[in-house]
Parts: structure tokens; C-alpha cells; sequence
């Protein structure tokens, strides 16, 4: 298996699972260093109650306030769309805005790594408690306003909970959600739950607290242990479902209408990356999530399938939401035996991901792979490039459209920013951004129904296209 380029393509979908979203590797790509900028280094200024402000650039940087220097930097160097320095300060100006207020009056230290940056410091005197709270207010600010939705700011015990979800083994109730703003008629990402974003539930892993409690897919999560969640992130809610095994958590959500009080008890959960069955000469495999790990359960399944002589696999995508790009090579390279997976493309470069010549699949194994309008990212990557080359038929419904790969960068201070670094396409040139991945039969497959159903739907599907 190949080393980890630390690269996610997941749709923005967390999992209530840990003591928190998306996808990403072990170890992460640590900041660059500062440049200098062009406000000056020390700058004494007052708040509006008077209370001493020291504003200062990143030439050096201040420790305490550093990582506010470290993702202007990231910013400008990786992310995928030019962001001006009114945008981001702007969006820092917001982040500050949804702090309480303060009466404190000892000196605040606030960087500005720009000059646009100086109307957020000053509002940062009368907002924060101190210099490290208004720095990472300013960080989530600039994220969650001003980049896309897939871009997020993650402090240090977000991260960790990231990073145990990305090695499948975690603790929580077991369901993925995902915040949508549905008032334009068409549902799309958003950041910050609302009146309009509204936080819902996609699945819920079998076994787990989530699914035995009832919880069902669309359903609306409305508060946790009594608090509205709305004002909130994906993320601070992810966090705050998430927990110790035996620990108890409440969840309020709209199910049609109807407000249900749900009463759960955390426990630990283990993600099932994958799972197959034999349905007589066809196999099939469902991918859940592409871990890190999930690509060796996948071969595995795969290879014992085509040992034990099947004629037909039926690899089920539904309501997958992606995750490593890495993972996602490794299971096309299950299929194909040359060309490439996937082109990436950002402002200044295209960089073309080979196959790795692990082919596992013989030629004369039909394919068909399942999808739905929960299937994103890694998911529509895998299928898009095996529906390309003509190596399997797509059935079910279009998929999420999602187009963007985000790498994870280090922070000072034990947190991380992912961003979005650039635009995936297949290695034809299709965009499939917005739109989604057409399947090339429709078939509308619910989530739930028996495994010998969904391979009979598909293989029939199959028998249309004179596979």
C-alpha cells in the first residue's frame, strides 16, 4: 500500500461516534514559516472601554496568537480559490463576534497579517477573554466564513477525535450526519447551523446506540442535552455527541414535524469500513467509508470473492461520503490495470494520480457499482474513473457532486486547518462537481433493503446495458 498523502476527499459528514468530521491521515503537514507582512511588528492601541491592545504582525509571530498567522499563510499558499485579505478579515470579524464579550483589562495581544486584520483586533479587546481565545476565534472565523464549507478549523481535541475516526475504531452513538441549507430548493453544504442549515442525520452504523434507538436517515437533530444547536458548527456538536462508552447523551430531532426526545448511552464502536456476502454467483462488497485501513479490508473481501469463482460484483457506495484519496487509488487499482484515477487540479498545477498495479478483478468479472445521492468525494472519484473506462456500470441515483480534495495542515497549538487545496476530475476531463456522477441505469435502491435485493436490482440493471 502506498505512503499517505494525507489528502481527503469526503463530503462535510461527521460521526457521532467519539469523546470529532471528513477524513484524513495519521500525521499531518505541519505549517510553513511566517513571512513578513506588512503591518508593523508592535503597535500599541486601546480598546473602546480603554483596555490595552497590542497589535502585532507575524514577522516574528507571538506564540500566543501565532496560529492566526500560520493560516493566513496556509491560505494563501494552498487554498484552492484566491481569498482577499478584506475576505478573511471579514470573516475573523465574525468569528470574534460570536464571543461572548469581556470585561477583562489586562493587555490583549492580537496579530494582523495584514492591514485589513486591524478593525478585527480591535473588536477582539472587547470580545475575548485573552489573546489565545480571540486568536482561535479569529481562525474559525476565517474558515467557517470565508472558505468553503469543507474547509474548517479543528482545535486540538477536535483533532484528535478526527484522527481516531480515521483509524475506524472510535466511541460515541454511531451515526453519520451532515449539515444542509435546503431554503434554495436545492440542498447545499453549509457551515454553521441555523433557521435554514439544518444538521441531518445520513445513516446510522448497525449495532450501535444510534440505530437500536431508533434514530432514522433525515432525521433533524435540533438540540443536545437540552441546548439548540443552532450557532453551532458541525464540529462542536459532533464533539459534544461524542464521548466516553457508558455515558449517556440526549438528542432532540424533528422527525416530519414531530419533535422526539431520543435518550442514548455511548459505547464504543468500531466503523465497519467494509462488508461482503456471495448471493449465488455474484458478489457483493458495501465500502462504508474510505479509511484509512478500509482499502486492505477491501482487497481482502474482493480477493476471497474472485477465489471463490464468482461470475459477477456488485460493490455497493450508498451513502458512502469518502474520505482518504489514497484509499480511494487503492480500491480503483483493484479494477483497472493502467492509466490513471483521478487529476487534480489548483491554480498553479494539475497533478495526475496513477494506479498502483495492484490489479485484483480478471477482466471477464462483471462490475456494477451502487450509488445514491449519498455517495461523495472519494466515492464519486472511484466510480466516475471504473464508469469512464468502461469497466463498470453505475445504477442508482446521481451522486453528491462534490469535486474538492482537502489536506490537513498543523497548527502551533495542537490543532490543525483543512482546506481545500483543489478540484478533482476524471482523467477525461469530466467534471462532475454540482451535478454528481450519472448513473447508467436509475434505479431508486433505499438504504435498509436486503443484500439479495440490491445485487438482483443491479445485475438486472446490468442485463440492460447487455453486460
Amino acid at each position: 500500500m502506498s505512503s499517505r498523502r494525507l489528502l481527503s476527499i469526503a463530503l462535510s459528514v461527521s460521526v457521532f461516534l467519539a469523546g470529532c468530521s471528513e477524513s484524513i491521515g495519521a500525521d499531518s503537514t505541519t505549517g510553513p514559516p511566517m513571512t513578513t507582512t506588512s503591518v508593523p511588528s508592535s503597535t500599541s492601541l486601546g480598546g473602546d472601554d480603554g483596555r490595552p491592545l497590542h497589535l502585532v504582525g507575524c514577522d516574528p509571530a507571538d506564540p500566543d496568537v501565532e496560529i492566526v498567522c500560520e493560516a493566513y499563510e496556509l491560505i494563501n499558499r494552498h487554498y484552492v480559490d484566491e481569498i482577499s485579505d478584506q475576505t478573511l478579515a471579514d470573516a475573523a470579524l465574525r468569528g470574534l463576534e460570536e464571543l461572548d464579550g469581556t470585561t477583562a483589562t489586562s493587555e490583549l495581544v492580537c496579530a494582523a497579517p495584514a492591514g485589513a486584520f486591524q478593525e478585527a483586533c480591535a473588536l477582539a479587546a472587547d470580545q475575548a477573554e485573552n489573546s489565545v481565545e480571540a486568536a482561535e476565534a479569529m481562525v474559525r472565523g476565517i474558515t467557517t466564513y470565508g472558505l468553503d464549507p469543507n474547509s474548517v478549523y479543528l482545535d486540538p481535541e477536535a483533532l484528535e477525535l478526527v484522527e481516531e475516526e480515521q483509524h475506524g475504531e472510535i466511541e460515541g452513538i454511531g451515526a453519520l450526519v451532515n449539515a444542509q441549507d435546503s431554503s434554495s430548493g436545492e440542498p447545499v453544504q453549509c457551515s454553521v447551523l441555523s433557521d435554514t442549515c439544518h444538521l441531518y442525520i445520513v445513516s446510522t452504523i448497525s449495532g450501535t446506540p444510534a440505530e437500536e434507538s431508533g434514530l432514522e436517515r433525515d432525521d433533524v437533530i435540533v438540540a443536545v442535552d437540552g441546548k439548540d444547536v443552532r450557532g453551532s458548527t458541525l464540529d462542536e456538536i459532533t464533539a459534544t455527541v461524542r464521548g466516553p462508552a457508558g455515558t449517556a447523551v440526549t438528542l432532540e430531532v424533528d422527525r416530519g414535524g414531530e419533535k422526539i426526545e431520543v435518550e442514548l448511552t455511548r459505547a464504543a464502536v468500531t466503523i465497519p469500513a467494509v462488508v461482503s456476502d456471495t448471493v449465488g454467483d455474484a458478489g457483493y462488497v458495501a465500502l462504508n467509508l474510505f479509511t484509512e485501513n478500509a482499502d486492505e479490508q477491501f482487497e481482502e473481501s474482493v480477493s476471497e470473492l474472485v477465489a471463490g469463482g464468482v461470475d459477477a460484483l456488485v460493490i455497493d457506495l450508498r451513502d458512502n461520503p469518502g474520505g482518504l484519496l489514497d484509499t480511494a487509488i487503492e480500491v480503483a487499482s483493484a479494477f483497472l490495470p493502467d492509466g490513471d484515477v483521478v487529476v487534480t487540479e489548483s491554480p498553479g498545477s494539475s497533478t495526475s494520480y496513477p494506479v498502483t498495479g495492484d490489479l485484483i478483478v480478471p477482466a471477464d468479472i462483471e462490475v456494477v457499482f451502487v450509488v445514491n445521492r449519498g455517495s461523495a468525494s472519494a466515492s464519486e472519484v472511484v466510480a466516475a474513473v471504473l464508469q469512464e473506462r468502461g469497466r463498470a456500470a453505475v445504477v442508482g441515483e446521481n451522486t453528491f457532486g462534490k469535486n474538492t480534495v482537502q489536506q490537513r495542515f498543523n497548527l502551533s497549538n495542537g490543532g490543525a486547518l483543512k482546506l481545500t487545496i483543489a478540484r478533482w476530475l476524471t482523467p477525461g476531463g469530466l467534471d462532475f462537481g454540482e451535478v454528481g456522477v450519472t448513473p447508467d441505469v436509475y434505479k431508486d435502491l433505499e438504504v435498509g433493503l436486503p443484500t439479495e435485493t440490491v445485487v438482483r436490482e443491479a445485475l438486472t440493471a446490468l442485463l440492460t446495458l447487455g453486460g
